[in-house]
């Protein structure tokens, strides 16, 4: 592995797509911006182009969530090629992840997993991150977890597992000074014990970010401003660092107006001058922890209990006792309680919100029972939450078989869905389509843009669509009316495009490839009483203004 030297570049921001416009206006004095790795790695939509004018001004971080580099499952290399392709493209100023893991068997549950802190887990982890650093050629970072259970057969202090796990793998850690809050609340921990346990001087990033107190516990939300605590907790690292880390602003959910954002990177810049002020560090009362002694449990097993636990949504409770570490103020029925609920939130927020339409048709009762009936029955592989949601038209059709109508909508909504992120075309200029002579356009191929689709529905889905999305509350069709739209997305825009049964037919021919004089051969059986000259002038003059063409291929 090649051996890089700690980058110094600020304080930085996490870069969210409400920001994109504000940045592009104003270029706010921001050292860095910190992208999702996942986020732009399955995409060539508006995310990566936004992202390319973004990485001209400013240094890019990359931050993952979905390595997994606790798992049992083999590393996936697949993600591990587009992650690399995406570092490429991006260059980034360094990459990191999560110790943690997201699924096994394939599954992913979209969460940060803990992982118990043993002897075994230890020795599987760092070869995994020797086997992902040698491929990337160039150490990661990985960042210590908020945790909402203890396993029993943990034989170590999270802060030790975590030290070792650096030194042995030779990667660089982030520390995220709430996530210290978090998990020392949530197990009543002392959190400046566990920040002087840490190999401060590998510390290559800090995260600030806000949460949630539930009393008996904390929850990581990153979806408010930092609390007093944790800014001490940041100023009592900074005392102890020989170095300035890189420090950015975590804001996830409930995301404010940029401004608001800046304001707390700046409160973060401000402590550098705080930092040999009198600190009074938060503590919590440890009176019932005690731990026993660590019972000897595979990996294996304890991650396929967790999954099966979380996703099921119960457990035996002597079962939860015999894995959960039991605590007087959280019993491991509400430990593994949190990871339930953000589990089945999670997917029903995504699902929930790229549906708007079929929210519309079937009412909010009915369209939420069959959301939840679809995350029951759905197993979400991808590392991307967002493809969790395009299995949905498949399972409506298996749901409401008499519904036909219900299948088209969910289907054109996910069609919708996944031209965002399909590839932006050159557009083909009528101008260029003038230079050639009318026999060797008829043998000519014209090459459709890839950020487009190609639908037929039995009913007028894209009159009832139009209709909701303008507030008009239509009723839902009756009759049948076969209709044909032309799906496609041109400058981030997407547009249906409603064509009769002969131009599709001819605009179909072309899409899959036919030379334009052989699609126009169905027009010869065609009874149309118009002049077949005046049709496809009519049609290209349509297809040409929605940029429908990218290429024109000559034979």
């Amino acid at each position: 592995m090649i051996q890089h030297a700690l980058p110094s570049l600020g304080f930085g921001l996490g870069l969210r797509p409400s920001h994109y416009d504000y940045i592009d206006k104003h270029h706010p004095n921001v050292d860095w911006f910190e992208i999702i790795s996942e986020n732009y790695m399955d995409t060539d939509g508006r995310p990566k182009r936004r992202l390319a004018e973004i990485k001209e001004r400013y240094p890019i971080v990359m931050h993952g969530v979905s390595l997994s580099i606790g798992t049992i499952d083999p590393l996936n290399s697949d993600y591990l090629k587009q992650l690399k392709r995406l570092m490429d493209w991006v260059n980034p100023a360094w990459v990191s992840d999560h110790l943690c893991w997201t699924g096994v068997a394939h599954r992913n549950v979209h969460d940060l997993l803990p992982v118990p802190y043993t002897e075994e887990s230890l020795k599987h982890i760092v070869e995994r991150i020797k086997q992902v650093q040698d491929y990337l050629e160039r150490p990661m970072a990985f960042e210590n977890p908020s945790t909402y259970l203890e396993f029993n057969s943990s034989s170590m202090p999270e802060a030790e597992f975590i030290a070792r796990m650096v030194e042995e793998s030779g990667c660089w850690l982030l520390l995220d000074v709430n996530n210290v809050y978090v998990s020392c609340y949530n197990h009543r921990l002392d959190p400046k014990s566990y920040i002087d346990s840490m190999p401060l001087d590998r510390v290559v990033q800090v995260h600030l970010a806000g949460h949630e107190n539930y009393d008996t516990h904390i929850v990581d939300t990153h979806n408010r401003p930092v609390i007093d605590e944790v800014w001490s907790l940041y100023r009592y690292l900074l005392s102890q660092c020989d170095h300035r880390p890189n420090t950015m602003i975590e804001w996830d959910d409930d995301i404010p107006e940029f401004p608001v954002l800046y304001a707390e990177l700046e409160k973060a810049r401000s402590q550098r001058d705080a930092v040999n002020h009198p600190l009074i560090l938060p503590q919590f009362n440890s009176r019932n922890i005690n731990r026993p002694c660590a019972i000897a449990t595979p990996l294996v097993d304890e991650q396929q209990w967790l999954q099966h636990s979380i996703v099921s949504g119960n457990a035996d409770e002597l079962e939860l006792q015999k894995r959960i570490k039991s605590k007087t103020h959280f019993l491991p029925s509400d430990q593994l309680l949190v990871y339930i609920n953000a589990y089945r939130y999670r997917l029903f927020d995504v699902v929930y919100e790229d549906y708007p339409v079929m929210h519309h048709y079937l009412g909010a009762k009915p369209f939420e029972r069959l959301l939840w009936q679809y995350i029951q029955a759905t197993q979400s592989s991808h590392y991307n939450i967002a493809r969790f949601s395009l299995g949905f038209p498949s399972f409506i059709l298996t749901q409401l078989p008499e519904d036909r109508f219900a299948f088209e909508l969910s289907q054109l909504e996910a069609t919708l869905l996944s031209l965002f992120d399909a590839p932006e075309s050159e557009v083909l200029s009528s101008e260029s389509l003038t230079q050639v002579t009318e026999a060797v356009l008829l043998t000519a191929t014209l090459v459709t843009r890839k950020a487009l689709s190609c639908l037929i529905f039995t009913y007028a889905v894209n009159d009832y669509y139009q209709g909701v999305m303008d507030n008009l509350s239509p009723a839902p069709p009756v009759e049948l009316r076969s209709t044909r739209v032309v799906v496609f997305r041109d400058e981030d825009i997407l547009w249906r495009l409603e064509m009769d049964s002969l131009e599709f037919s001819v605009f179909e021919r072309l899409r899959q490839g036919q030379p334009l004089g052989e699609a126009l051969t169905c027009l010869l059986s065609d009874q149309t009483s118009e002049d077949p000259n005046d049709l496809v002038s009519g049609w290209f003059a349509r297809w040409m203004n929605a940029h429908l063409f990218t290429s024109l291929a000559i034979a």
